[in-house]
């Protein structure tokens, strides 16, 4: 119920919350915690978790006996409770191909008919809104529910296992919260969450000026589990590289972007450490893990995979495909068989080193980005920027394109007519993070900017004159 409410009133409770001392704001911020611990640490989910370390030691049959189960369940179960569902042809699954019978989601039937994809055996008080800007910089709405977050979370610790560390150790983050005033000059750009045992740094104030504080901060911090988007570890990495003077972690878990090989290669010389990467999305509908043995699973008890070409037919072992999900662990907005949108391969490969059984996937997704820089000289990634595109469900593309060091462009490609007022609070949302030394700009467009191999950029740097 409180985190339905932060969600509810976030842009409210941040213009009060930026307006607080920080000893004040780290005692939100640990209050917050309290509320994610108590869901995130519950009983349920250590349960979970040892059934799910117990599967690692599964052959090929017993796991494909729990997908066929998982699979048999979720259909039945999104016929019978969701009303986009309901005029499904009822098919009798006797084995994971018979699932080819039904049609193929993309996200913009999802983002249509978000609502008719609510369970309605989930009652209102126990759902979950978020929204998700995904691969196209388009909002799409989610719904799931505190026990669909608990077994997701058993999942991620499954991963930290993997890496040898336990539930709640200590971790400095580095994902998408707004935990410090973008107008802020000095630090702290830091809060504490102190239930989880966590420090969290922010992403809107990276530059030049600030990294000596930024890696004074990290010295102190060194040795402990290191979380956060590959682009934004990677501005990071950069100041640590030029001073000269690496920071060992523990480890380093990174998600919710690609990780190239030389974003890998400098974050793991710059922080010491060994990188445990992960693909997963907020649909809640899909995950693939990387292991000790550096190979990236599918997780079977998660999500049941297919990758299919243009035409939604399969495609062979090796060629790259669309990744298409049908979640099992998200029962207030089951999605079968949707294309997210993203793209991988099934690799051609033996079982792996670490014993389990489970499929290697290559995840080779769609989004490449540039940063942008600010005329303060602040640096911003991709996931930062994309936090302003979140309430504005109008259009079917979106990128932030920078021609000059002082000035940037909101690039939008219209879905319906609201795309004029999203396009403005956009703009105006952008402006007001930026600051107003940057000059924002803001334009539709008939069609997205794509680069070589049908990638979107969100973030387009053209070459300054």
């Amino acid at each position: 119920m409180i985190e339905r409410l932060i969600r509810a009133h976030a842009s409210q409770l941040q213009g009060i919350y930026d307006a607080l001392p920080n000893p004040i704001q780290n005692v939100l911020t640990s209050t917050r915690g309290l509320f994610l611990t108590r869901n995130r640490y519950a009983p349920e989910m250590y349960r979970l978790l040892r059934e799910l370390r117990g599967h690692e030691n599964w052959n090929a049959e017993q796991l494909a006996a729990c997908r066929l189960r998982a699979l048999q369940q979720i259909v039945e179960n999104a016929r019978r409770t969701t009303p986009f569902y309901a005029a499904y042809p009822r098919i009798e699954l006797r084995r994971p191909e018979d699932l080819q019978a039904l049609p193929v989601l993309t996200r913009e039937i999802v983002r249509q008919n978000a609502d008719r994809l609510v369970s309605r055996s989930i009652p209102r008080h126990q759902r979950v809104r978020v929204s998700t800007t995904g691969t196209t910089g388009a909002s799409l709405k989610i719904a799931y529910t505190a026990r669909s977050a608990r077994r997701n979370w058993a999942f991620r610790m499954r991963q930290w296992a993997w890496a040898g560390v336990e539930p709640r150790a200590p971790r400095i983050t580095l994902f998408s919260s707004r935990i410090a005033p973008v107008r802020r000059t000095q630090p702290p750009f830091w809060t504490y969450n102190l239930p989880e045992r966590q420090v969290l740094l922010s992403i809107f104030h990276l530059s030049s000026e600030a990294a000596p504080h930024y890696l004074a901060f990290l010295r102190r911090q060194a040795g402990k589990v290191l979380e956060g988007f590959p682009s934004v570890l990677g501005i990071v990495a950069d100041f640590i590289l030029q001073s000269g003077e690496p920071i060992p972690m523990r480890v380093v878990f990174t998600d919710g972007e690609p990780l190239y090989p030389f974003l890998r290669k400098k974050i793991e010389t710059a922080f010491q450490a060994r990188i445990y990467d992960s693909y997963g999305n907020t649909e809640l509908c899909g995950l693939i893990q990387e292991c000790e043995h550096g190979q990236m699973h599918l997780i079977p008890e998660y999500a049941f995979l297919e990758i299919l070409d243009e035409n939604n037919r399969p495609v062979p072992v090796g060629v790259e495909g669309y990744l298409v999900w049908t979640g099992y662990i998200n029962e207030a907005m089951p999605l079968i068989r949707y294309r997210i949108g993203d793209r991988g391969c099934w690799q051609n490969a033996s079982r792996c080193a670490c014993g389990r059984a489970f499929p290697l996937v290559v995840p080779t997704i769609t989004r490449e980005s540039d940063l942008l820089q600010s005329a303060d000289g602040r640096i911003y990634s991709p996931r930062a920027l994309n936090q302003v595109l979140k309430k504005a469900a109008s259009f079917r593309f979106c990128q932030f394109v920078q021609d000059q060091p002082g000035r940037v462009t909101v690039r939008a490609v219209p879905n319906n007519g609201k795309a004029s007022a999203d396009l403005a609070m956009v703009r105006s949302e952008l402006q007001d993070l930026l600051g107003p030394q940057m000059q924002v700009n803001a334009e539709l467009a008939p069609a997205p900017i794509v680069r070589a191999g049908g990638k979107t950029p969100l973030i387009v740097r053209q070459p300054f004159p």
